[in-house]
């Protein structure tokens, strides 16, 4: 009966031991199986918090353009809410169509209107899914409008840097030429590539002293920038004048200067003009001399600088004897001839360091300057009257010209201007009231 039973009793513990493992196994299994599906849901997960939190806007495709799976980022790129998602799901639609015209991963722009009326720029790739038998692909797209505006703005400050009518000189912190534009080239004769790579000291003018770039240069350290009136050299070794502006432009990394910016015109026409409008505004448009504007300018810095010096002024004030029949014959053109010449004549007599005026009319103002006493001042008047004793031709006629001449003194006679010339042209006068063609001092009243 034993022996019997001990087949039995193996078979059992046999099946026994089989059941355990194979218990053991399922448990084990079950647990690589558990194990699997979590590491899965986790990588899932991780997949799908890169996919929501991409900075693009990505959508699974299918082979016939159908939308799969996208992230949220795709519809805040396109600009798109709950009530265009119909329309959005098309739009997408084409732009994966576009995306497609070009080689996988290569990047593909195009504009879309968004929701709010706006464009949008995007730069969109494509790539096949890996893995994907089907078709399916992959759809990036980026929003690229800040770039493209930064595009835009960089082509028009180009255009504009090109297109100046204002010279601009960019150099590096050694004050090297980095660039130029146009009008540079234009304004100075330096071709770009000849003006690249030299100091800027190749414009430097000889009109201005070491003070003034020490002084500019100081303003530059200072303020960041200057602005003022330079004159600079040209190519063919000119010069002309300028009103420059030069900015410091700091390293983003520091704060020392990584560039200066200097931009200028040429102001050679304004000066000219300014100079021509000055020379109007102080001389007779007839006979070139100085006007009364300038007489009452200069008059008083000469009195100021007699006084200074102890030195005398006289004042020789002349007037035309019978001018006006003159005018009344011969006509105004022949009198303004007759002025012309006086002028003419005025001028030889005179010495560089005096000032003569037509005071108006016929009238004639000499400023003597360093005049030793009464004397200096009769022998210009004689000579005056000597030399417009001389006949004037005009249009075949001959005419004689005398004149009446006042004369005052500073500081005997007087020490403001308005004073001399006052008793300068009663002198003057009294010349006339004595017989004309001769002059006469003024004779100050016995106390």
């Amino acid at each position: 009966m034993a022996n019997d039973l001990a087949p039995l009793l193996i078979l059992a513990a046999v099946t026994t031991l089989l059941a355990v493992v194979l218990l053991v196994l399922v448990v084990r299994e079950r647990r690589r199986s558990e194990s699997a599906h979590g590491l899965a849901e986790e990588r899932g997960r991780r997949y799908r918090s890169l996919f929501d939190s991409s900075l693009a806007g990505i959508a699974l495709v299918g082979a016939d353009g159908e939308l799969k799976e996208w992230n949220a980022m795709l519809a805040e790129v396109l600009g798109a809410g709950r009530e265009r998602q119909p329309a959005w799901r098309e739009e997408t639609r084409e732009l994966a169509r576009l995306a497609r015209s070009g080689l996988p991963g290569a990047s593909v722009e195009t504009s879309v209107a968004t929701g709010d009326g706006s464009r949008r720029w995007l730069m969109l790739r494509h790539w096949p899914m890996a893995g994907a038998a089907n078709g399916d692909y992959w759809l990036q797209v980026n929003d690229i409008t800040q770039r493209q505006e930064a595009r835009r703005v960089l082509r028009l400050a180009q255009q504009v840097y090109r297109s100046m009518s204002e010279a601009i000189l960019v150099t590096d912190a050694a004050t090297r030429i980095v660039d130029v534009n146009p009008a540079f080239e234009r304004i100075t004769g330096y071709p770009r590539d000849e003006a690249i790579g030299r100091k800027a000291s190749l414009i430097r003018s000889s009109r201005h002293d070491a003070a003034f770039f020490a002084a500019m240069w100081e303003g530059l350290s200072r303020d960041g920038h200057w602005a003022g009136e330079i004159w600079n050299r040209r190519r063919d070794g000119s010069e002309i004048p300028c009103w420059m502006h030069i900015d410091a432009v700091a390293d983003p990394q520091g704060q020392e200067p990584a560039h200066y910016v200097g931009v200028f015109s040429d102001i050679s026409e304004r000066k000219s003009d300014e100079e021509r409008i000055h020379y109007l505004a102080h001389h007779d448009q007839l006979t070139g001399l100085g006007n009364r504007f300038a007489l009452d300018a200069v008059l008083p810095q000469t009195i100021a600088m007699a006084r200074r010096k102890g030195r005398r002024v006289a004042l020789l004030f002349t007037d035309l004897d019978y001018f006006k029949e003159i005018n009344d014959t011969l006509g105004h053109a022949a009198g303004d001839q007759v002025l012309v010449e006086v002028a003419c004549r005025l001028r030889r007599v005179a010495r560089d360091s005096d000032f003569l005026a037509r005071f108006g009319g016929d009238e004639f103002v000499v400023v003597l300057t360093d005049v030793e006493d009464c004397a200096d001042a009769q022998r210009v008047a004689s000579a005056i009257i000597a030399t417009l004793h001389e006949p004037i031709r005009i249009e075949g006629r001959e005419i004689r010209v005398t004149p009446s001449i006042g004369i005052s003194l500073f500081p005997e006679h007087g020490e403001q201007p308005e004073v001399l010339l006052g008793l300068a042209d009663n002198a003057m006068y009294r010349a006339k009231s004595d017989g004309r063609d001769g002059y006469c001092m003024h004779q100050p009243r016995s106390a």
